[in-house]
């Protein structure tokens, strides 16, 4: 600008100095304008470098944030916008006064940012909006700078591997009838074949009946009725403890019985989404370009692989219908061995660094059987239970066989890892009416459960969604509720980016 000035200068000197007719006047009369239209140029030329300083910028944040998606699909829009600001400051030549973010959103399946304003925003985008200063000489208005600005949509694409983790709770809560009928099915089957459920033991007794064996504490008056309540599992032992293939005979009887299990309804839901995706990778134009593998894993006692790792989607079909029912739920250590299998998310550049995706299918309750018979017992304030032998005493299991809810710290560590971890919850089914000296579900559950009593929020369920990455948490409160979120928070993992372009 400096340059351009002198030489209008020297040009407005030169022409005073000439004396031919009236030329001196003439440019005495231009030079004011002049000088201005030197100026308005020597503007237009900064604020038109300082644009495009500005729009480089905002591309490279737009940019960067999307590369943060891919690293981590978990991260909050708060993270991701404090990484756009960082390179906008870096990347934009005015260090005194950095760029702002006017506008900000990343509508990946995680984040959910889709709108701005009335405007529906593309899938799997990130969209910024930017100001800057530009320095002028003729601002209009006055000071000394005018306002710029620089928009972006980067857009995460397509075709790159996607590993679909399929893991399921196969202890043996979840062999409980999948319905109502089902499971009255499944008692009323038990109560006629006794003898062949459970062997040696006396037909089941319930108050009213006669005869009726009665049993007193020592030293007591009040008596309370056998220890055969009806059993809505099928699945009660032959021997003196209850083993992981009485599990599996109680499945079958449920089938005897003409029964459906929620364990059967669980297992057909994720042959039916293995079915849904390879559809949808023969017909979805996007989709199609990616390659899609799976994993089909079980837990109970421990965390059960079937298959192999990365199997094709005819294989994992094949390794669901391997899968088979357990005995107990040990949450704690089937989710860190799950961290430790399923391992970090990839870019999805390669078989070898898959995009990462878990669904978990449990009713969130961890149980151990042996210690169920050996917990401490305290004092039931919340549901006011009242032991029927000794009256005066309120008291439900307070440790031991029923440890509580999911370790939403685990999560995190799997989160953490960039893995996309959605989670279906199969609420507890309270199998109620049972003799509470010895029904699990009124004698230990209910408080793990519902710690604040009757109508209170479930323990259970508030860990399971804490669990899940934020928008991945589906409660199916029916067996048709199983299939429908299986495929509905798998579709929008599908939904997710795997490579960036613009």
């Amino acid at each position: 600008m400096t340059g351009l000035v002198g030489i209008l200068g020297a040009l407005v000197r030169r022409a005073l100095g000439d004396r031919r007719a009236n030329v001196a006047p003439i440019v005495a009369i231009l030079a004011p304008t002049l000088i201005l239209l030197g100026l308005g140029t020597t503007d237009a030329a900064i604020g038109l470098d300082t644009k495009n300083d500005l729009q480089s910028a905002t591309d490279a944040a737009s940019l960067a944030v999307a590369h943060a998606v891919l690293v981590n699909a978990n991260a909050t829009e708060t993270s991701l916008q404090v990484i756009a600001q960082s390179v906008l400051n870096n990347d934009f030549p005015n260090k005194s006064k950095p760029p702002t973010i006017t506008a900000f959103h990343v509508c990946a399946p995680v984040q959910a940012d889709c709108k701005s304003g009335t405007t529906t925003l593309p899938s799997d985008t990130v969209t910024m909006n930017t100001s800057a200063q530009a320095l002028c000489t003729l601002c209009i208005g006055g000071g000394s700078s005018k306002t710029i600005t620089g928009s972006s949509q980067t857009v995460i694409g397509f075709s790159k591997t996607m590993q679909i983790n399929i893991v399921m709770d196969s202890s043996a809560s979840m062999i409980v009838g999948s319905t109502t009928t089902d499971v009255t099915t499944i008692s009323n089957w038990v109560s006629k074949n006794w003898t062949s459920v459970k062997v040696g033991d006396p037909s089941p007794c319930y108050t009213g009946s006669s005869p009726c064996p009665r049993t007193c504490p020592p030293g007591g008056t009040t008596c309370y009725t056998a220890d055969n309540p009806p059993c809505a599992f099928a699945c009660h032992d032959e021997g003196s403890a209850t083993t992981t293939a009485d599990i599996k005979t109680g499945l079958t009887n449920a089938h005897t019985a003409g029964a459906t299990t929620r364990f059967d309804v669980m297992t057909s839901a994720a042959t039916q989404l293995i079915t849904y995706v390879s559809g949808l990778a023969n017909s979805n134009t996007l989709l199609a370009k990616n390659t899609y593998v799976f994993n089909v894993l079980s837990f109970d006692t421990a965390l059960h692989s079937y298959g192999t790792t990365n199997m094709t989607a005819t294989a994992a079909q094949t390794a669901v219908s391997s899968v088979a029912p357990g005995l107990d739920t040990w949450l704690a250590t089937d989710m860190t061995s799950l961290v430790t299998q399923v391992g970090s998310s990839g870019t999805g550049a390669s078989s070898s660094s898959p995009l990462k995706f878990v669904i978990l299918v449990t009713d969130g309750l961890q149980s151990d059987r042996n210690n169920n018979w050996g917990c401490t017992f305290g004092k039931d304030t919340a549901w006011g239970y009242v032991n029927p032998v000794w009256p005066n005493n309120s008291t439900v299991c307070t440790s031991g066989g029923y440890a509580g809810p999911i370790n939403t710290a685990t999560c995190q560590t799997m989160k953490n890892n960039g893995v996309v971890l959605a989670v279906l919850e199969t609420p507890y089914v309270p199998l109620t009416g049972q003799s509470p000296d010895v029904g699990p579900y009124e004698r230990t559950v209910r408080t793990t459960i519902y710690p604040g009593g009757s109508g209170s929020t479930s323990a259970i369920s508030t860990a399971l969604q804490a669990c899940a990455s934020s928008g991945y948490y589906f409660q199916a409160t029916n067996s048709s509720d199983i299939s429908t979120g299986f495929l509905q928070l798998t579709n929008q993992f599908l939904q997710h980016s795997t490579y960036i372009s613009q």
